[in-house]
C-alpha cells in the first residue's frame, strides 16, 4: 500500500485584514495589526527558520513623450517593514513533532502611514504579510501571503468638513456667481447637493448652459518628476434658463459612484496623491453681439470612508471593555512583552485553553494600543486540533 505524505497547513490568520486609521496623519494614533501564523504538520518535520514580514510597498511607472523621445519613469520602494522570527536559524534544524502550532503576532502601525491605493493606472500602494518556513535542502519551503488594506476616516469631531463649501466672485463686468456644495466631505454612493446663484451685470448677457463635472486627479511622483491623470467621474448639465431675467438661482444633485473602479478615496502621500473637484462651466451668450463666453470655477471635494459603516462603540463602552481585557489578560497571562515583538508558542498546541474575546473587530483605545500585553485571537479563527485535522482528511 502506497502512503502519500500530507502537505503541511501553513496559514496567516488575522483578526481583520482591513485596518482603519481614524483622523489625519497628524491626528491618528494609528491602528493595531493582530493575528497568528499557523502551522499544522502530521509527521515529524525539520525546519531551519520560520519568519514573518509585514511590508508596505509603493509602485509607480509611466511613460513621457512619444516615439523615440519616450522616457520611462519607474520606481518601487518599501515605505514600511517589520519582521518577526519565530524559529531562528542556527547550526542545527528545529525538529517539530506532529501537532498544531501557532505564533501570535501584534504590531502597532503609526498613524502617519499612507492608506492603501488600488485602481490607479500608473501605480499602487499595498501592504502585505509574507511568511516563510525554511526546510532542509531537499524539501520545498512553505510560503504563505496575505494582503492588508489600510483605510483612513475622518474623526467625528472634524465638523469643519461637514459645513457647506462655497466659492463666489465677480467675473469682470459680466457676471456675479456663487457655487456651493452641501459639505466638503462625502462618501462613495453619496449624493452631492449643489446650489448655483448667477447674476448678469450686462442686460444683454444671459446664461445659456451650465455643466458640472466631478473629476478625479491622481498625481504620481518620482523625485522631482510628476504625472497627473484626470478622470471624469460624473457630470450633469442644466440648460433650462429664462432669457427674461438677470438672476438665476437653482439646485441640482450629483451622484457619486459606489464602486472603487469608478471613484477612489482621497489620499495624501509622497508617491500617489488622489483628490477630487467639482468643476463648473457656465456658458453665457450676449444676444446683442452673438458672442459666447465661458465662466469656469471649481470646488474641492474630499471622498473618504463612511464612518457609519465602522460601527464604533460609545466611548464609555470601549473604555470599560479595554479595562476588562487588560485585567483578564494580565491575570491569565502573568507576563508581558513589547507590542512590537511576537508572542510565540512554537510547541504549544491549540488544545490548550485560550483567551477569547467577542468584539475583536473594534479598534482599541489608546490605552490598549500601548498595552504591552499580547491578546490572542478568538477561538472561531483557530485551526482544528490535530485529531480533527487527521480525521477530516
Amino acid at each position: 500500500m502506497v502512503h502519500f505524505k500530507s502537505t503541511p497547513l501553513f496559514q496567516i490568520r488575522l483578526d481583520d485584514d482591513t485596518l482603519i486609521m481614524r483622523g489625519s496623519k497628524t491626528e491618528s494614533v494609528g491602528c493595531v495589526l493582530r493575528g497568528q501564523l499557523v502551522l499544522v504538520i502530521t509527521e515529524q518535520t525539520k525546519f531551519k527558520e520560520i519568519r514573518l514580514t509585514f511590508q508596505g510597498k509603493s509602485k509607480v511607472a509611466w511613460v513621457d513623450g512619444v516615439g523615440k523621445g519616450q522616457y520611462h519613469h519607474s520606481e518601487e520602494k518599501i515605505i514600511f517593514q517589520h519582521d518577526w522570527v519565530f524559529l531562528p536559524a542556527g547550526k542545527q534544524y528545529h525538529v517539530l513533532n506532529p501537532d498544531n502550532y501557532h505564533w501570535d503576532f501584534e504590531l502597532i502601525l503609526p498613524g502617519t502611514l499612507p492608506e492603501s491605493i488600488e485602481g490607479c493606472p500608473h501605480g499602487n500602494l499595498r501592504y502585505s504579510l509574507k511568511a516563510v518556513a525554511e526546510r532542509n535542502t531537499f524539501a520545498l519551503n512553505l510560503r504563505t501571503k496575505r494582503f492588508i488594506s489600510i483605510m483612513r476616516s475622518i474623526l467625528p469631531s472634524s465638523m469643519e468638513y461637514l459645513q457647506a463649501v462655497v466659492i463666489s466672485n465677480t467675473w469682470g463686468d459680466k457676471a456675479e456667481y456663487e457655487f456651493s456644495a452641501g459639505a466638503k466631505i462625502f462618501c462613495l454612493g453619496d449624493k452631492i447637493p449643489i446650489s448655483v446663484n448667477l447674476k448678469s451685470l450686462d442686460p444683454d448677457l444671459k446664461v445659456r448652459n451650465i455643466i458640472c463635472i466631478f473629476k478625479e486627479y491622481a498625481t504620481y511622483s518620482i523625485g522631482s518628476n510628476q504625472k497627473t491623470d484626470v478622470k471624469e467621474v460624473k457630470s450633469i448639465s442644466y440648460s433650462d434658463f429664462s432669457t427674461e431675467v438677470d438672476t438665476w438661482d437653482f439646485s441640482m444633485e450629483l451622484s457619486i459612484p459606489n464602486e472603487f473602479s469608478h471613484c477612489l478615496y482621497d489620499s495624501e502621500n509622497d508617491v500617489i496623491r488622489v483628490r477630487h473637484k467639482l468643476k463648473f462651466f457656465v456658458i453665457l451668450r450676449n444676444y446683442k453681439t452673438g458672442l459666447n463666453y465661458e465662466l469656469r470655477a471649481s470646488l474641492p471635494i474630499i471622498i473618504t470612508l463612511n464612518n457609519d459603516s465602522l460601527n464604533l462603540p460609545p466611548y464609555i463602552e470601549a473604555y470599560l471593555s479595554d479595562d476588562d481585557i487588560f485585567e483578564n489578560t494580565f491575570s491569565r497571562c502573568g507576563s508581558s512583552a513589547s507590542s512590537f515583538s511576537s508572542s510565540s508558542s512554537p510547541c504549544c498546541s491549540f488544545d490548550e485553553s485560550l483567551i477569547t474575546f467577542e468584539e475583536m473587530n473594534k479598534l482599541p483605545s489608546y490605552r490598549s494600543i500601548t498595552s504591552s500585553i499580547p491578546i490572542p485571537l478568538a477561538d472561531s479563527s483557530l485551526p482544528p486540533t490535530y485529531d480533527d485535522f487527521i480525521y477530516s482528511h
